[in-house]
């Protein structure tokens, strides 16, 4: 008798599942794929496809470099040159700390020195930025 009542409440469940089922809805979700709206005060970036890096005569360099290794914002010291007992550890380490990295710089009016976390280099002319630094954009 147990089982029977429970046999009957189960079924009488399940019809009343699938009766909700078969009538439609009268207000149907909807899913969209969010879209951010273009607001006319947001401004727009562009982004440079080849970054270029030199020193500061050059007209074609990037500002706005960011390492995809790393993930970290390219810095750039200007009028500078990295000397030579300078290494990776140096920059893993020290990269937020300028107090030390200024030790490693000597002024040198031809240069620009750039770096992340991972990659350094001293520009004189206008060269190809590392392939592990992309532009992050600027604002048009």
């Amino acid at each position: 008798m147990i089982n029977n009542k429970f046999d009957d409440d189960l079924d009488e469940l399940l019809n009343d599942i699938n009766s909700a089922m078969d009538q439609p809805q009268k207000n149907p979700v909807s899913y969209q794929i969010y879209q951010p709206l273009a607001n006319q005060n947001q401004q727009q970036k562009r982004k440079c496809l080849s970054p270029q890096i030199g020193n500061q005569s050059q007209l074609r360099i990037c500002s706005n470099l960011r390492c995809i290794k790393c993930d970290l914002q390219v810095k750039c010291h200007i009028n500078k040159k990295w000397n030579k007992d300078v290494d990776y550890l140096i920059f893993r380490n020290y990269f937020n700390n300028m107090s030390m990295l200024s030790k490693y710089l000597t002024e040198d009016n031809q240069f620009n020195a750039y770096n992340c976390q991972c990659t350094n280099v001293n520009a004189l002319e206008s060269i190809s930025a590392p392939q592990n630094w992309v532009c992050s954009g600027h604002t048009i």
